[in-house]
């Protein structure tokens, strides 16, 4: 009896051992499968890279194939704005042709017409405006010039220069006019004798 409580140690030691063995067994390998659970690691970390690389791929080809319609849409929209630049650029340049067109037609000196000057006898027909008396030494000595100009058909160079003299001098007076005549009667009145100017510098003899 008194071996009994070295027996009972011994036992409850050896049962302690045996049930740690089995806990140990339980979460032991062998090789084969030390070498089979490394393999499914590698294969499983060889996996999720593949997977992260495929999507990284997707990724980038997605990120590459947006850039491509961004750079197509921003060049594209280039062009479309540089069309609309130059129609709209057409279209102004085209409008201040016409615009030049119709003043410089409006603006261009056309002949005396017959009711305006006889050019058999160098009579002019003053426009009202211009019969006022303050105009009177300008417009006598065109008359007197044009008349001697008609009977003898030809002016002196002398004759020329006064009527070139009268003209401007005339045409510098209504210059100055600006706030006694509303502008398109002034403009009318300048151009009726830069026509005379005209008609004498057509038919220089």
């Amino acid at each position: 009896m008194k071996f009994f409580p070295g027996f009972a140690i011994l036992f409850v030691l050896g049962w302690a051992t045996a049930a740690r063995a089995q806990v140990l067994s339980y979460h032991a390998s062998t090789a084969g499968e030390s070498y089979a659970r490394g393999a499914s690691d590698m294969m499983r970390s060889a996996g999720d890279r593949n997977l992260s690389n495929s999507q990284a791929a997707i990724n980038m080809q997605d990120a590459y194939s947006k850039g491509i319609d961004n750079s197509i849409k921003s060049v594209n929209a280039f062009w479309e704005r540089r069309d609309i630049y130059n129609e709209h650029l057409a279209k102004k340049n085209y409008e201040i042709g016409e615009h030049r067109k119709r003043a410089l037609a409006r603006n261009r000196l056309q002949p005396l017409t017959p009711s305006e000057f006889d050019r058999s006898t160098g009579a002019i027909t003053w426009p009202k405006v211009l019969t006022q008396p303050q105009y009177d030494q300008y417009r006598d000595t065109l008359d007197e010039l044009f008349l001697k100009r008609a009977k003898n058909g030809y002016l002196t160079s002398d004759d020329y220069l006064a009527a070139q003299t009268a003209s401007r001098d005339w045409r510098q007076m209504m210059a100055k006019q600006q706030d006694v005549y509303p502008g398109p009667i002034l403009d009318q009145m300048t151009r009726f004798v830069l026509k005379i100017n005209r008609e004498l510098n057509n038919n220089l003899s």
